[in-house]
């Protein structure tokens, strides 16, 4: 049985070349030559390119500034900027692209069309204010996040209307660099579906910026399904343009999401956080038949409200519980239900209703934006 000092003296004898004595010989210079030559060397900004940072190089076309105060405007930016030494040319404003939301309200984000590097004019701008260099691929994506905000109204209100119901899909982890023509690409190599642009719709931050969330409208609901198959830790590039160069991302889809609209649905939530939505249910199933299923499932709802559902002709209820205990316990329930009838993973059995945020132009606050006003069904 060996000691601990010669188990290592006998391992470092292993790791040792025989032909090393001192010095190594021409065999085992070539071998060791050889080895690293197989290796691929790490490039120094490899690193810093991967994390989303762009380096100071030739790819650079412009700047972003984030976190700007919503009360700004063209002028306000160019006067800063023109304060720490940076001259914009004759026409500053043409330089300058404010995003913006329907109601004309800056969202606190804006790209300047300056080549150089001058990270140093953030110091002009109040604290807080995020300073990012961006290459020609990042502008068109900026360009087209300010038109899709501003339009983000009328795409919410195409994937709510009733045939669309059941043909929409949740992708998740999206890079944020990807635009509707990089989404549509992916559907259409990977699932062989054929999507419009103009029906996929990214979710948007606080300060503007886009989500890794988005919603694409297929073209039928078997398509739908067959897209939820096939997107599931689906391997993309991180960067469309630039290939595997800066690593992969996986993308999941599911059917997390539905959208409703409806005049009848407008002030049916109310400011009640104690709701579920459940379809599926026979077309000509009526509120007083489908609480009397409930209470023999030991389901206690206060109410029920009936909606009709297009899409497949069947029936759809909106329960509302005494509280946020009765609310996660009867989706807990459901959850045991869908498992036991042996439905499909990807059917929409039961979802949990919450109403689009809605900013108005007189609201200097808006609710959505207040931590303390969030739901605890997001909590454990």
């Amino acid at each position: 049985r060996l000691s601990p000092r010669q188990l290592c003296r006998s391992v470092e004898r292993s790791l040792v070349p025989a032909a090393f004595n001192g010095q190594p010989s021409a065999a085992a210079v070539g071998g060791w030559a050889r080895a690293s030559a197989s290796l691929v060397p790490l490039r120094p900004s490899s690193f810093r390119e991967s994390q989303e940072q762009v380096a100071l190089s030739e790819r650079q076309e412009a700047f972003v500034l984030e976190r700007l105060p919503r009360d700004w405007d063209e002028e306000d930016i160019c006067r800063c900027l023109h304060g720490a030494g940076l001259d914009l040319g004759d026409k500053p404003r043409q330089r300058v692209l404010l995003m913006r939301t329907r109601l004309g309200v800056s969202i606190g984000r804006a790209m300047v069309k300056v080549r150089d590097h001058v990270p140093h004019v953030n110091q002009a701008f109040p604290d807080g204010t995020i300073y990012r260099p961006v290459d020609i691929h990042d502008i068109e994506a900026f360009v087209e996040q300010c038109e899709r905000l501003l339009r983000l109204s009328d795409d919410l209100r195409r994937l709510a209307r009733p045939e669309n119901l059941f043909r929409v899909v949740t992708i998740t982890e999206v890079p944020e660099n990807y635009g509707r023509r990089d989404v549509a690409s992916v559907v259409e190599k990977h699932c062989g579906v054929t999507v419009d642009p103009r029906d996929i719709v990214f979710r948007f931050k606080r300060w503007g910026r886009q989500s890794d969330t988005c919603y694409v409208l297929c073209p039928t609901e078997q398509a739908a399904d067959h897209c939820v198959a096939q997107i599931q830790e689906l391997a993309v590039p991180k960067r469309a343009a630039y290939g595997t160069l800066f690593g992969a991302a996986f993308l999941w889809s599911s059917r997390a999401t539905l959208f409703m609209s409806h005049p009848d649905l407008d002030f049916l939530l109310q400011d009640s956080k104690f709701w579920i939505f459940t379809t599926g249910w026979q077309e000509d199933m009526t509120v007083e038949e489908f609480l009397l299923l409930m209470n023999q499932m030991s389901f206690f709802p206060r109410k029920a409200v009936r909606h009709p559902i297009q899409a497949d002709s069947s029936s759809a209820f909106f329960m509302q519980f005494d509280s946020m205990f009765w609310t996660k316990h009867a989706m807990r329930r459901l959850r045991r239900l869908k498992w036991r009838w042996r439905m499909r993973q990807s059917i929409t059995f039961f979802a949990y209703p919450r109403r689009i945020d809605i900013h108005r132009a007189h609201e200097d606050r808006y609710d959505d934006e207040d931590s303390a006003a969030d739901s605890d069904i997001d909590e454990p």
